[in-house]
Formats: C-alpha cells, sequence, structure tokens
C-alpha cells in the first residue's frame, strides 16, 4: 500500500512547528509514524501535510529532576523500557512500553506518539477495499457510527498502552504552541470524543510527561489482554498504582471506552483496605462497571467488563504477593 500524496516539513523548534500547525490547521504531526502512516495507508486519515518533528532538539530525553521524573516525547518506547531508573521506580511504564507492537514499534514508536494515537474500531481501521462496501463511518467521514447505530457520534476506544500507566502514575502533560505554554493531569487530556479523542488546541504539541516523586514511592504494573501478547492492540489492559504504606490504590483502563478510563469506585473501595482475598474477590464486580464498552472489535462487552476485573485482581494479587514477600 502506498502513502497518498502530503506536503511535508522538518521545522526544528517548537516555535516553528506551531506556526506551521496555525497556517495549516489540517496537518498531521507526525513523530515515530507507527499509528498514522498506517491509517494514511489505509487511507482512513488523509492529511494533506505532514509535520514532523523528530528535528527539534530537547524533546528526546528521560531525566530525574526536583524529585519528578521526566521525559521527553520524542523519547522512544525502547528508551523507556530499556532506563534502569524507570525500570526500578515506575516499573508499570517500563511493563506498557515494552508491551507495545514489535520490536521495530518499541525503536520507532515514542512517549508522544503513543499517548496521542487515533481511537480504533473496527468498522474504522481498515483497508479502503473494505470500507467500501458501505458508507463512511461518522470518524472515517460519514454519517453513522455503525458500532451504536448512530449518527453524528463516535464509539471507537482507545487503545494505548502507556497512557493508563501515566494516568494511574497521577501524571501530567505539558502542551506548547507559539504563544503559551500550559501544564494539565493526562487524564484530562482525554476529551472522550471517539472522533477528536485529544485535547489538543490548533497551534500546540505535546512535549513533556511529568510523573510526581509521590508515585516513584509506590508500586506501579501494567497488565493487559491481547490476542498476541505483544504484537497487538489490548483488548482490554489496566494500569495500577498501589502505596503499600497508605492504603491507596490508583488505577486506570485502557480499550474499553472513548478514552482511558480512571477506575475511581474501584480506588474508593480499596482505599484505606489490605489487599486481602476479600478485598480482591469483591473489587472484580465493581471493576467490571466501571467502563460502558461497545463492540468496536469481535469481542463481546460483556467479555471486556470481565477482563477488567480479572486484569485487576490479577495486579493487585501481584502487588499483595510483594508485600508478604
Amino acid at each position: 500500500m502506498r502513502l497518498p500524496k502530503f506536503k511535508y516539513a522538518e521545522p526544528k523548534s517548537i516555535q516553528e512547528t506551531s506556526s506551521i500547525l496555525l497556517d495549516h490547521p489540517e496537518a498531521k504531526i507526525l513523530a515515530g509514524g507507527t499509528d498514522l502512516l498506517v491509517n494514511m495507508k489505509h487511507r482512513v486519515e488523509t492529511p494533506s501535510f505532514l509535520v514532523s518533528i523528530k528535528r527539534i532538539s530537547g524533546l528526546d530525553f528521560t531525566e530525574q529532576k526536583n524529585g519528578a521524573l521526566r521525559i521527553g516525547a520524542l523519547a522512544s518506547l525502547k528508551r523507556i523500557y530499556g532506563n534502569p531508573v524507570i525500570r526500578e521506580k515506575v516499573p508499570g511504564l517500563s511493563l506498557a512500553a515494552s508491551s507495545v507492537g514489535s520490536y521495530h514499534h518499541q525503536t520507532m514508536g515514542t512517549l508522544g506518539g503513543n499517548i496521542c494515537q487515533q481511537n480504533r474500531c473496527k468498522y474504522f481501521n481498515q483497508s479502503k477495499w473494505w470500507r467500501s462496501s458501505r458508507p463512511l463511518c461518522f470518524k472515517a467521514g460519514g454519517e453513522t457510527c455503525y458500532v451504536v447505530n448512530k449518527k453524528s457520534v463516535c464509539y471507537s476506544s482507545y487503545c494505548g498502552d502507556v497512557a493508563p500507566v501515566l494516568i494511574a502514575l497521577d501524571a501530567r502533560v505539558i502542551l506548547e504552541s507559539k504563544k503559551a505554554r500550559r501544564e494539565i493531569s493526562l487524564e484530562t487530556f482525554f476529551s472522550g470524543n471517539g472522533k477528536n479523542p485529544l485535547d489538543l488546541k490548533t497551534g500546540e504539541i505535546l512535549t513533556e510527561a511529568v510523573i510526581p516523586q509521590e508515585a516513584l514511592d509506590g508500586f506501579s504494573t501494567y497488565v493487559k489482554f491481547a490476542n498476541r501478547n505483544s504484537i497487538d492492540f489490548p483488548i482490554a489492559g489496566m494500569g495500577t498504582w498501589v502505596s503499600m504504606k497508605k492504603k491507596e490504590v490508583r488505577v486506570s483502563f485502557t480499550a474499553v471506552d472513548r478514552k482511558p478510563v480512571r477506575a475511581k469506585r474501584v480506588e474508593k473501595f480499596l482505599s484505606g483496605k489490605d489487599l486481602d482475598e476479600q478485598a480482591l474477590e469483591e473489587v472484580v464486580n465493581i471493576a467490571a462497571k466501571e467502563a460502558t464498552p461497545v463492540k468496536t472489535s469481535v469481542y463481546s462487552p460483556s467479555y471486556k467488563r470481565r477482563m477488567m476485573g480479572l486484569l485487576l485482581k490479577s495486579a493487585l494479587t501481584e502487588v499483595a504477593g510483594r508485600k508478604r514477600s
């Protein structure tokens, strides 16, 4: 499959990048390209302008500064899971990065790209020939979401591996443009709109993720269920952070809704509790009610809800086992 025609720019600064994006609102940002270029070959995304940010210096880094762990948007997934500080302090992020695609995806793919990837759906992520059998879905430019058979709405699922762990770690992201710089919670970065899943203003790019010092004192992990383990997108995935000292748990799911889902009812139930057998059995049913999955893949919503509970139990059992050892 060939790429469609497009204009291309390689700016060398955030200011220059932002200027291009402001002048060309239809432009798309290109980092590793492991998501965008595939979609372009399938003609589900056909931007007329690509803006590569690979030549912007200062976006490929990992550092611990003033207690917080800071990771640049262009840090590769391979670099993230290979970093000894990340493996020790936030093992969940290391696991999530190493679970993305193949080794080639991990080498090319970036932190920012994985966070900002497009939502997925069985009616959207198909070849042009497959989609020609019916009018386009709403996300691809048509009128109807075939998953729920409604017009002017999109129920595609966010399926990123890295974002749920970062949300559980209470991470924040830096968004920069020509005129401004803002820092927001990663949780609020996702709009919940399946067609436009990111809360990015015109001219903005994501430049950095910041994990607070508090998160480095707990234990994090990532678990996912997929058809072929690491090389597939998750059918359901979950990032969690636990402080045994504070008896506090944070949980976030992926691939079960239009954005990563913070499991606040689970967190409230487990707050102040020991992770004993009774608590783990009870929390399974609570986890299954945290999201409203729809059939965006071959798996049924009820199956995904069941997997949410089982993934959470598996992760918390691991944490409880660490405490006993």
